[in-house]
């Protein structure tokens, strides 16, 4: 551990965030994501620290209140594994403004939310008016032209997910907290990540806006295509021109079906698992069901090293039956949407090859469209076997 004192004997600590828990008190560095829960006694420790006592001074406030002594080496041993401490003079960074916050207080608004709930509630009107307009996975097939479908679907791709991320960013921004954007893998699927580590700095009301932002981005962007497409139908311009608009909007449905993929851990599970106040729940759960199913295959109960939390191990049981209900809307969505569409692009390929009338266009068409699909697949390989070598050498001793 290293620890220096400034020339009047004090300790240094670095800008600390403490918000009030049912538990405790979450102390954090908002700057770097490093957050752990204190008791009140601790965190009021930390504040006459950070007010220039001396841990001497300290020391005898704690025997005071709290009746036994403050291990002074363990307390400050775990500051430093916070790196709530500050190794020198300039050590302390300085705090940098937070960019697009105005923008984000205006997007989360309560005019703009009143406007995104007006725009969703006239694209169920007009769903329910035309059926022409509910989403299906015949939306995808907006033309014959197959190679077209993944081209399309893929340039509209990487702007509205940006539409979503850019809202979980600027649900955060609005309150003052950093974000930055990745790209990871869950599963089999490429995803893109919104970081908000700073997100314990604020209290838990003001959390859940953040985590939701995705999923209200989603919803607007399928009604404005939905009514777009309705405008366009209406217009007597060419089919396609509403298909299109149909098209993304389904994927912006898939997109909020995809939050319910709890076992993933999307933007729901993340609701869920801070209002029940479970730091890893997911893995709690996961372990949970694994050992009753063991259980009831007579077989040995499955060995863990993890430590969790009594409240993760408590909920588990109850939030078993969500984890399971996540798996069958999964496999729902991929029966509903997944595998009708999968097998009607298979005899749409077959048809182009094995039909003798079919012009050379065509196949070039069809050929076109596996090879588009066979990139995606492959990319996705790519980094899973990416990933693969990346935890090989993380786990290989020097």
């Amino acid at each position: 551990m290293s620890v220096t004192a400034s020339a009047s004997g004090t300790i240094r600590l670095h800008r600390l965030t403490m918000v009030t828990e049912d538990d405790g008190v979450m102390v954090g560095r908002p700057d770097i994501g490093s957050y752990a829960v204190f008791p009140q006694e601790g965190a009021e420790a930390l504040r006459l620290l950070d007010a220039g006592m001396p841990m001497s001074g300290i020391a005898a406030w704690y025997q005071q209140t709290c009746g036994t002594s403050l291990d002074v080496d363990d307390f400050l041993a775990a500051l430093d594994d916070l790196k709530f401490l500050c190794a020198d003079e300039g050590d302390e960074p300085a705090e940098a403004p937070v960019r697009w916050q105005r923008l984000g207080r205006w997007t989360f608004s309560r005019p703009a939310l009143v406007c995104y709930a007006a725009l969703t509630v006239a694209a169920v009107v007009a769903m329910a008016r035309a059926p022409y307009l509910r989403p299906t996975y015949h939306d995808i097939f907006f033309t014959q032209y197959l190679s077209l479908i993944p081209i399309t679907l893929a340039a509209a791709l990487v702007p509205t997910i940006l539409l979503h991320e850019s809202f979980h960013a600027l649900a955060g921004r609005r309150l003052g907290l950093p974000s930055t954007l990745t790209i990871s893998r869950r599963f089999y699927y490429l995803v893109a990540e919104t970081r908000l580590d700073s997100l314990f700095s604020v209290p838990r009301r003001k959390r859940y806006l953040p985590f939701l932002a995705g999923m209200i981005a989603d919803v607007v962007l399928m009604s404005a295509l939905t009514l777009i497409a309705a405008f366009l139908h209406h217009q007597g311009l060419p089919a396609w021109c509403a298909g299109v608009c149909l098209a993304i909007a389904f994927t912006c449905v898939f997109r909020v079906i995809w939050q319910f993929m709890f076992y993933l851990r999307t933007d729901l599970y993340f609701v869920i698992s801070h209002a029940l106040q479970c730091p890893d729940l997911h893995s709690a759960t996961s372990f949970y069901i694994k050992a009753h199913v063991r259980r009831l295959l007579h077989r040995p109960p499955p060995q863990s090293d993890a430590d969790w939390a009594d409240r993760d191990r408590a909920i588990a049981r109850w939030y078993a039956p969500l984890l399971i209900i996540g798996y069958g809307f999964s496999l729902w969505s991929l029966v509903w949407a997944g595998i009708p569409s999968t097998v009607h692009l298979v005899s749409l390929t077959v048809d182009r090859f094995s039909g003798s009338r079919n012009p050379t266009g065509g196949v070039i068409d069809a050929l076109s469209f596996i090879l588009l699909t066979a990139l995606q697949f492959g990319l996705v390989l790519y980094v899973t076997l990416r990933d693969r070598r990346t935890r090989a050498r993380q786990a290989s001793p020097e």
